[in-house]
């Protein structure tokens, strides 16, 4: 098949080029109405470039402009390329499949959208999407155009739809999540941040929740060797984080006890071995604690039954 540009229909499967250019146009790119990255990180303008003649051949290079639109670079491809390209809401499962694509997908997707956060002893990596919730909202809430609620303002003024929202997470984000766990074993939370009427309904709909994803603890270090960022800025501050000792996640205590029972039994001298190789100093001050948030219940002496799976 073939296009007035005479470029060849790309084949997907296997194809890392599709991935970096999936990654950074649900990222920062427009692909609905045209196909072009407005950003000013060069090596975006790159992957967009490399990523597109490796689909389509090197004849899509003639094809593509680069230019300075209000002081930033603009990268050009021919509209007809959005058709060829799916973005969806959803990460494709050719990605979702595949832990080098998940790898380079993330890779992308945290330099565009995504933050290290390093102050004093605070760190932590954030990656934050917008969602639209014009349908459920409907109208019904009184804030100005262009006004940025935080989250916990909207429970206070209307809790209801707070609840309702809160169960509506980005797709992409979720995914995001999803092979975050599933191929790195990095551990992540999802929240909402902030709601905000816009402008127009192009780019996140007339009505649009921030959603922020944060990795805390451990996990930063464990993104930080199987993930990384792209950007000498972005990479500086990953090795200056890296430098601190991460805790465990909250939890981690709960999951190695998960691994060492058996036949549903958890012994409490197995879970203080353990735990004191972690150098932990009171791991029996985790069986009282899950104890009494209903984790945790004793069945006889030095032996208890997880309560949850």
């Amino acid at each position: 098949m073939k296009t007035k540009l005479d470029i060849k229909m790309p084949i997907f499967l296997d194809n890392m080029n599709f991935v970096n250019l999936y990654s950074l146009m649900v990222s920062e790119g427009s692909y609905r109405t045209e196909f072009r990255l407005h950003v000013p990180e060069r090596i975006f303008h790159d992957i967009f470039s490399k990523s597109l003649e490796g689909l389509f051949g090197e004849g899509m290079k003639r094809h593509i402009s680069r230019k300075m639109d209000k002081g930033v670079m603009r990268s050009n491809a021919p509209r007809a390329v959005r058709y060829f390209i799916p973005i969806t809401n959803h990460i494709p499962k050719i990605i979702l499949k595949n832990k080098e694509y998940c790898r380079k997908y993330l890779q992308i997707a945290f330099e565009a959208e995504g933050s290290p956060i390093f102050s004093g002893t605070k760190r932590y990596i954030s990656l934050k999407r917008n969602v639209d919730v014009t349908k459920v909202v409907k109208n019904n809430i009184k804030y100005s155009e262009g006004k940025r609620i935080y989250f916990g303002q909207l429970k206070d003024d209307y809790p209801e739809l707070a609840s309702t929202i809160k169960k509506i997470p980005s797709p992409t984000l979720m995914g995001e999540h999803l092979i975050l766990k599933h191929h790195f074993n990095i551990a992540s939370t999802l929240k909402p941040e902030l709601i905000r009427i816009n402008k127009t309904a192009h780019r996140c709909g007339k009505i649009s929740v921030r959603w922020s994803l944060y990795i805390y603890a451990d996990s930063v270090n464990r993104f930080i060797k199987e993930i990384g960022f792209l950007t000498k800025r972005k990479k500086d501050i990953a090795i200056r984080m890296s430098k601190i000792a991460g805790y465990r996640g909250q939890y981690f205590a709960l999951g190695l006890m998960r691994e060492l029972q058996k036949d549903g039994i958890l012994k409490t001298s197995d879970f203080v071995s353990e735990m004191k190789s972690y150098s932990y100093k009171s791991p029996r001050a985790y069986i009282w604690r899950y104890m009494k948030r209903g984790l945790l219940k004793r069945i006889g002496r030095g032996e208890y039954r997880l309560l949850v799976s």
